[in-house]
């Protein structure tokens, strides 16, 4: 069974930013905590729950207990 995502092009620049961010820490083996994600993007919390939110819909970001890893995705680091 494939997970269905959402087109990409429908995405802010600013989710593209947070989408990028919770992508560098998850190819390092972590997962992105909504501490590190206002730490590093230096916007606030609000914007980012709400970019989170709609890169959850769309299925590109997992929720998990430890915080925020990339969706299914066809691209290697």
């Amino acid at each position: 069974m494939t997970e269905e995502r959402g087109d990409v092009q429908e995405f802010s620049d600013f989710e593209l930013v947070v989408y990028e961010t919770v992508a560098e820490i998850d190819k390092e083996g972590g997962a992105a905590g909504i501490e590190d994600l206002t730490r590093l993007i230096e916007r606030p919390e609000e914007d980012i729950w709400a970019a989170l939110s709609h890169l959850v819909s769309a299925n590109h970001l997992h929720s998990t207990a430890k915080g925020f890893v990339l969706g299914p995705h066809d691209w290697a680091p």
